[in-house]
């Protein structure tokens, strides 16, 4: 074998290493941990898209937005617990979707996300223009 032939080798060997030391983190994930970011992005995305939308006309119903917010998003994003479930939802809440509430007397959203069992992942209230989000965050122990 030739020298050039080992390097080529090597090579091959610390760029498999690298792309394993960054996958690695992903991998090292639960799936329920993935399940809970994506709620959490799922209602970053229902919040910045319903911003933008109040921003478009300052004189738009909370309702109006809300329902064209989540009609719009629906078509995109996936329950991450049960594809076949929607992922926002208004009213009825199933495991894994973000349950949308407004308010036109205040002019206010709310996207509450939920895991499994029902439990609130997160919760952003959404008062044009601006927003507050509450997170759950879990000690690792």
């Amino acid at each position: 074998m030739s020298k050039i032939a080992k390097l080529e080798i090597a090579v091959i060997i610390i760029l498999l290493i690298c792309i394993g030391l960054y996958l690695t983190p992903y991998f090292k994930k639960s799936a329920d941990e993935r399940k809970i970011a994506k709620i959490n992005a799922n209602a970053a995305i229902f919040t910045s898209k319903s911003l933008a939308e109040f921003s478009r006309g300052k004189d738009q119903k909370a309702s109006i937005v809300a329902k064209k917010t989540m009609d719009e998003l629906n078509t995109v994003s996936k329950n991450p617990y049960d594809r076949k479930l929607p992922a926002y939802v208004s009213g009825n809440v199933f495991c894994g979707s973000v349950s949308i509430e407004s308010d036109d007397k205040l002019q206010t959203i709310t996207a509450t996300g939920y895991g499994r069992d029902n439990v609130i992942i997160v919760r952003t209230v959404i008062k044009p223009p601006s927003f507050v989000t509450y997170k759950k965050y879990e000690d690792k122990k």
